[in-house]
């Protein structure tokens, strides 16, 4: 198939040049200078720009990708969101350990727009400590420590879980 438009490009080029050929001749009789060539166009980018311009968009897509982001990617996202000071107090951010928490609190409004601008999984990124792709954001301390949320205690659930184990080893020793 490309050798049969490789083929046909040839062709009409042949034909453009004896068009050409005759105009220029007709304005020789004439004494008028005759046309150049017409060059064509030679493409700037190669297939490799073209390649990592699809990786970039892909990455940028993954990366605003709000189904891919966990809890804490999703409520960092929404602090740095919040315009208004008492709207952020007002984003539950427990799930993050006391140092992500510290670091959050501790970023800049410039840093946060630039959270917002990345998306929930780049947030999710940044405040473990790995690479997000926002340029300039301060790395969180001890971010080789951080694995992730810390489990929320819940009282009621703990109490019901301790009820649980409590029947279920009753029962093994009933039937022991």
């Amino acid at each position: 198939m490309k050798a049969v438009i490789r083929l046909a490009l040839e062709a009409v080029r042949a034909i453009l040049r004896a068009v050409l050929a005759l105009v220029a001749s007709i304005c020789r009789l004439l004494g008028v200078e005759p046309p150049s060539m017409p060059q064509l166009p030679q493409p700037s980018t190669t297939p490799e720009d073209v390649r990592q311009e699809y990786r970039d968009g892909y990455t940028r897509e993954v990366a605003n990708d709000h189904a891919l982001a966990s809890d804490v990617g999703m409520s960092v996202h929404q602090y740095a969101a919040a315009l208004d000071p008492a709207i952020r107090g007002a984003v539950d951010i427990s799930g993050l350990t006391a140092e992500q928490t510290d670091w959050l609190l501790g970023l800049h409004e410039e840093d946060l727009q630039r959270l917002v601008t990345a998306g929930p999984k780049a947030c999710e990124l940044a405040v473990t400590g790995r690479k997000c792709g926002v340029v300039g954001l301060p790395i969180p301390p001890a971010a080789s420590q951080i694995e992730g949320p810390m489990p929320v205690r819940d009282p009621a659930r703990d109490m019901l879980m301790t009820q649980i184990r409590d029947a279920h080893a009753a029962r093994t020793q009933l039937l022991a």
